[in-house]
């Protein structure tokens, strides 16, 4: 692990780009690489980690999942992504005095 410190806003920004453009691998690439944000997760209240690891695994449960077999589609658990992504995004602006409103 490196000890170079990460800008969390670059990173939410660099995921939120990869999302938008559809440069996953797949679901299970896309929900590694959310997973795998610790130092950015370290950065926003415990809230935040919680709605993301519901967000995921209903992601992980849509792509095992195909059609009407899931009680909720990945189209919504992706739109719900980019909530998160918003909210997380919104709040560390806040916290770097860099909101705009």
């Amino acid at each position: 692990m490196s000890n170079i410190p990460v800008d969390p806003l670059r990173q939410l920004k660099n995921l939120s780009d990869q999302l938008e453009n559809n440069e996953f691998d797949n679901t299970q690439a896309m929900i590694l690489a959310f997973r795998a944000e610790k130092q950015v997760l370290a950065e926003l209240p415990a809230v935040f980690e919680a709605a993301l690891e519901s967000i995921l695994e209903r992601l992980e449960s849509t792509a095992m999942f195909s059609g009407e077999s899931c009680s909720f589609s990945q189209q919504d658990m992706l739109l719900a992504l980019g909530v998160w992504l918003d909210k997380a995004t919104s709040y560390l602006q806040k916290q770097a005095g860099l909101a705009t409103e």
